[in-house]
Formats: structure tokens, sequence, C-alpha cells
């Protein structure tokens, strides 16, 4: 569970996540810069697939665990609302990355969110 926010600049949209996986006590935090690669429609939606690069931050609440930093990148559709009044975008992420603490590592992340788009 988290909480996702999302700015928009001309040519790409900074996007920042924060969560807490209930699975491994760890609180994660990442934040990327994500760029529309292409798109496609759906019944008259229109959905983009996005790629980025990014970082990540896993501070774990328990004794046994070691503090995680990774690049990532994130790769995605999203859903944009069209509604200027609720600004809203849906978005499925996968994020393989390169774990560099706390040892070189090959790492997976994914993200279902529903973010607030600011700009």
């Amino acid at each position: 569970m988290g909480a996702g926010v999302q700015y928009q600049m001309k040519d790409f949209d900074l996007v920042g996540n924060v969560g807490y996986g209930l699975l491994h006590g760890v609180l994660s935090v990442d934040a990327a810069a994500s760029y529309t690669v292409t798109n496609f429609t759906i019944n008259k939606v229109r959905i983009d697939v996005t790629g980025g690069v990014g970082g990540y931050l896993g501070v774990p609440f328990t004794t046994d665990g070691d503090l995680a930093v990774s690049v990532i990148v994130p790769v995605g559709l999203k859903y944009s609302m069209p509604n200027k009044d609720v600004p809203l975008d849906f978005y499925l992420r996968v994020s393989p990355g390169l774990q560099v603490l706390p040892e070189l590592d090959f790492v997976w992340g994914a993200n279902l969110a529903v973010l607030w788009r600011f700009n």
C-alpha cells in the first residue's frame, strides 16, 4: 500500500511513489523520469506505453533487513482521464533494476496505481 504523485513536464513526467510492503516490512521510495514511448487505442481510449529511468530506496523495519538502493528502468501502461477537474492517471508498471546496496543484484518491482496529475 502506498501513495504516488506525478508532475508533468514538457517532454516527460516525474513520478514518485512511497509505499509500505506488508510482506517484508520495508518502506519503499522511488522516483523516476517517465517518457511516453508510443501509444495505442482500445475502444477510443488512448493508452500510453511509457519507459524511463529512476532510483529506488528500501528502508527495512525489521532487525534482520538491510537498506536497499537500486537503479530502476520502469516500463508501463498509462491511461490519463481527459477530465481536467479530476486529473487522474491510472498506471501499471514493472521496474527491472540493478541493486547496488547492500550487494550487487538484479531486482524487479511492480506498481498498480492511481496518480493525481500536477501541472
